[in-house]
């Protein structure tokens, strides 16, 4: 097989195995199902995936834990960086296509211990939370804000940003916001968020 085949297939196998285990579960999901939607023989797929558990790891970490790049540019200020890394976040949480595998494992997680410990090691890996938390103690460290520990302001950064709309969409309960609705309920999450972790006065501007 030449690369871009490879490639090409690798992304039919993802997709195949996404859809099924939306529409399946995870534990009546087969490798034998995914290779007859895949139109390819399980000798082939097993070529890619030796198992089921690393198909399923390649793409959690290729649909759910996708790396964030926050601006590296020394010009930018703090609070366009911190405004680029949760709307970066965003974009890639409440996609509707990642919502509706999320639903599918958190299901999973409730009756397969596996999948709980795979679950746990993937956020580890993705450094998602890890990164803002690094980069809120730096500017901690710096004299930028103040907060007493960065992986409590990291969750408390989330829970007044993303974590309320990706909640309500998760769990059907509320309305999905337009671009302009979501855009200032971000923005008036992180004016809160910095409000109360600016060590000297300054202001956030929408």
């Amino acid at each position: 097989m030449q690369p871009h085949d490879d490639t090409d297939r690798r992304k039919t196998i993802l997709k195949v195995a996404c859809t099924l285990l939306q529409k399946q579960g995870y534990h009546h999901t087969t490798m034998d199902h995914i290779a007859h939607h895949a139109g390819m023989s399980k000798k082939t797929l097993y070529l890619f995936f030796p198992s089921k558990r690393d198909l399923l790891e390649q793409l959690l970490l290729s649909e759910l834990f996708v790396p964030l790049t926050p601006s590296s540019i020394p010009e930018t200020g703090l609070e366009e960086q911190l405004r680029a890394m949760i709307f970066q976040m965003a974009e890639i949480l409440l996609c509707e296509k990642r919502l509706g595998l999320m639903r599918t494992i958190i299901g999973e997680t409730n009756r397969s211990p596996s999948i709980q410990q795979l679950m746990t090691e993937l956020f580890h890996v993705s450094g998602n939370k890890t990164k803002i938390q690094n980069w809120l103690d730096e500017q901690k460290q710096a004299g930028k804000l103040f907060f007493n520990n960065a992986a409590d302001a990291a969750d408390h950064l989330f829970g007044l940003t993303v974590g309320g709309p990706m909640l309500s969409r998760l769990a059907h309960c509320g309305p999905a916001r337009d671009q302009d609705s979501l855009r200032h309920y971000l923005n008036e999450g992180l004016r809160i968020f910095l409000h109360g972790c600016y060590a000297s006065s300054g202001s956030f501007k929408q």
